[in-house]
């Protein structure tokens, strides 16, 4: 395990806020109409933010030499925590006390809630609970490539029976509960922290670095193809199982991972990286601020949209972060 801060994992976090941020502003500027334009692209830019999320996390805890249930309980308080802190929080300010809390609790764990964004803290408290079991299971780089495989293969009999249905079988599976899918991005963090980061730079070569901005690059135009004329559904939580995003999602990983970055003079990259869980929690309640005070009956609407919630967001949680309590609930 590095004793020292990885900026790297910073600025991943980072970009991955970023693309969450843009699933959740872009889509309502292209859905209805179905048609291809600057905000469809942004959006399945933001696919891979998800799984990127899921490989820091997995990489972080899995590159620990040991994982005992006395720490996966303490990560998994201060999750339930900040989802009690804040759903009471939005229970009390929407004066909403007809309604059971606990009800509001879990249903968020379960993409339900006041934050259906909390189906990520929901399925991050199921791999924790597996961890310390799976920890022994995963000793060797071996045992990774063969739950690796045996995850991958499971990926592609969904990939391919949504191709055959013309529609995306997942829709039937809460995504807290889509395991087979984070465990793959949770477990490939995990293998990839089990490989010296100089090695990494040294294999992960200059090509790969390219072509793996270049699939990215056009992977938008590849899954806006593949939603409108196979899966019938334009949701990007459908593709996390197809292959060549796995195989993208990888490629970004390493080549943010491998950059040479110096942590004193990127120190806006650790501010930022520090903010990226609040953000995660309070943007969709700045998104409904401005379709409140705005709207989007105007040309560039939903362009504005998107930055205005990441600013705004940022903004707010910057200032939280200095007022005892808060910042301990935007901050896991």
């Amino acid at each position: 395990m590095q004793k020292t801060r990885n900026i790297n994992l910073d600025l991943l976090k980072v970009l991955a806020c970023v693309g969450v941020v843009l699933l959740h502003t872009a889509m309502g500027g292209f859905k209805e109409a179905g048609s291809w334009n600057i905000l469809t692209y942004l959006y399945y830019l933001g696919t891979y933010s998800i799984p990127l999320f899921f490989m820091v996390n997995g990489y972080l805890l899995l590159g620990k030499r040991e994982i005992t249930y006395s720490y996966i309980f303490q990560k998994i308080k201060w999750i339930l925590i900040t989802v009690v802190s804040w759903t009471l929080i939005v229970w009390v300010f929407k004066l909403d006390f007809a309604v059971n809390p606990i009800k509001k609790l879990i249903g968020s764990l379960v993409q339900k809630g006041y934050f259906f964004q909390f189906w990520f803290f929901g399925a991050l408290i199921l791999i924790y609970l597996c961890l310390p079991v799976m920890k022994i299971i995963l000793n060797s780089k071996r045992s990774y490539l063969y739950i690796l495989s045996l995850l991958a293969v499971i990926g592609l009999i969904f990939e391919l029976t949504n191709i055959v249905l013309q529609m995306p079988i997942q829709i039937y599976v809460i995504q807290t509960f889509r395991l087979w899918t984070w465990l793959f991005y949770y477990l490939l963090g995990g293998f990839i922290a089990h490989f010296d980061i100089n090695t990494i730079k040294h294999r992960f070569k200059r090509w790969m670095k390219i072509a793996t901005i270049f699939l990215f690059l056009v992977s938008p135009v590849i899954l806006f193809l593949l939603a409108k004329t196979t899966y019938h559904n334009f949701f990007a939580e459908y593709f996390y199982d197809v292959l060549f995003v796995k195989v993208v999602s990888l490629g970004l990983f390493l080549t943010i991972f491998s950059l040479s970055l110096n942590q004193d003079r990127n120190k806006w990259i650790v501010f930022l990286a520090n903010q990226t869980m609040g953000v995660f929690i309070i943007h969709t309640y700045i998104m409904k601020v401005w379709e409140k005070l705005f709207g989007f009956n105007f040309v560039g609407a939903y362009l504005l949209f998107a930055l205005f919630t990441l600013s705004v967001s940022f903004i707010i949680v910057g200032m939280l972060m200095k007022i005892p309590y808060f910042n301990r609930i935007v901050k896991l």
